[in-house]
């Protein structure tokens, strides 16, 4: 029982020092240290090429709707007269038309999700029954002053038509 009582005593003493050594820690000594990171010198250089990587892509994954492919001495002409039909029947859908060797294509849209570009795609489907979503590399959007700065730009080309045209 002797040696219970002692090794209580011991335990509990060490605890109470345990418990001073902590409380006498101040805040001043918490935002007084410092904070060392080490990381591997090739984590910057991935960083580097993945900022790289996505300059060079001059936009970012997304999804299309793809009207046309097709290859042979009139696809290019083909291509260009559904996508100008199509800029006709839709202004505020983008349309492209990309060459892929052998193919000419011509996709429209730049939707950020595949549900986006299913919808738009349904919505066509009477007038391009052939279309589907395809993944591809959409433009970023314009920005709202992007939008007012061409706006602008139109503006003051229409007014030295004019001033041309008097």
């Amino acid at each position: 029982m002797n040696t219970c009582s002692s090794i209580f005593i011991l335990v509990f003493a060490w605890l109470s020092v345990i418990k001073d050594g902590f409380s006498q820690q101040t805040i001043n000594d918490i935002i007084d240290s410092t904070l060392t990171i080490k990381r591997d010198v090739r984590l910057d250089t991935l960083v580097m090429r993945h900022i790289r990587v996505n300059k060079l892509k001059d936009g970012f994954d997304g999804y299309r709707v793809q009207l046309f492919s097709g290859s042979g001495t009139e696809a290019r002409q083909e291509a260009n007269n559904l996508r100008a039909e199509f800029i006709g029947l839709n202004p505020d859908i983008p349309a492209y038309l990309i060459y892929q060797a052998p193919n000419f294509k011509v996709r429209v849209g730049d939707f950020r999700t595949e549900l986006e570009a299913i919808r738009v795609q349904r919505e066509i489907s009477y007038q391009y029954p052939g279309g589907f979503v395809a993944r591809d590399i959409i433009k970023y959007p314009k920005l709202s002053i992007e939008k007012e700065k061409s706006e602008e730009e139109l503006e003051i080309l229409e007014e030295d038509w004019l001033k041309e045209k008097e």
